[in-house]
């Protein structure tokens, strides 16, 4: 057991320290969440995000393994309106383990039960966080460990996940074109952003705010690394979300 746990840790390490951080758009992130379910022997994972700015309360943002097919029937049996995950996670502030639920309620049985045949496993654990805004983000991580093994996993994945839960989410909120509000852009990345939307070069932008090409660029470059975005174009598109441009006429 000591070499499997060996195993699963340095797998795991390898995982949520350099993969989230290079976390840029939907499909990397949709990647890591597969790699953090191989390299920690997971059945599957999962993260869902409420109270993001744009986004209704009915419609939160969705990162799993599970499949499309399980995701179908978890919608047509209407299982969230009961699954204790949902209905208790976002309201804790620590960690959930699935073995406390109630599972003389028949509904909750079979949604468990349904669960285990669509592929997610037996065992598994919550973990909530909560931003300074409202926002909140739930990561859920399930497995079919035995007694014994779960009982010393369980305490790799408490003391992981809940540093992992909360680059996830933090990585959700720039997607979504959230971030610290020390790290605000300048009303000149502003300006520079705006016009760049507008379709104009950096030159032309230079032209238009009188400054040189060269303190345009590094305006751009400073936007980008504050909105942890890739191109111009994906800045333009994290402030836009974010409220930061005034719409194109």
């Amino acid at each position: 057991m000591e070499a499997r746990a060996a195993r699963l840790c340095a797998q795991s390490k390898h995982v949520h320290h350099t993969h989230i951080a290079d976390v840029s758009d939907r499909e990397s992130l949709d990647a890591v969440m597969e790699e953090l379910a191989v390299g920690y022997g997971l059945s599957s994972a999962a993260y869902f995000g409420i109270g993001l700015s744009g986004r209704s309360k009915g419609n939160p943002f969705l990162a799993v393994t599970y499949s499309s097919d399980w995701v179908e029937h978890y919608k047509e049996r209407r299982f969230v309106e009961i699954d204790p995950v949902i209905q208790t996670g976002f309201r804790r502030l620590l960690p959930l383990d699935w073995e406390g639920f109630d599972r003389t309620d028949e509904r909750i049985k079979t949604l468990f039960g349904e669960a285990t045949e669509f592929g997610l496993g037996k065992k598994g654990l919550s973990i909530p966080v909560h931003g300074r805004h409202g926002d909140r983000g739930l990561l859920s991580i399930s497995c079919d460990r035995a007694d014994r093994d779960w009982t010393h996993d369980k305490l790799l994945y408490l003391r992981d996940f809940q540093v992992v839960a909360t680059h996830i989410h933090d990585k959700v909120l720039r997607l979504e074109g959230h971030w610290p509000l020390e790290r605000h852009l300048s009303p000149r990345e502003v300006e520079c952003l705006q016009w760049i939307a507008e379709g104009k070069t950096a030159w032309e932008c230079a032209t238009i705010l009188g400054l040189s090409q060269h303190t345009v660029r590094c305006y751009l470059e400073s936007a980008r690394h504050k909105l942890n975005a890739t191109s111009n174009t994906h800045a333009v598109s994290i402030a836009h979300r974010a409220g930061l441009l005034l719409p194109p006429l």
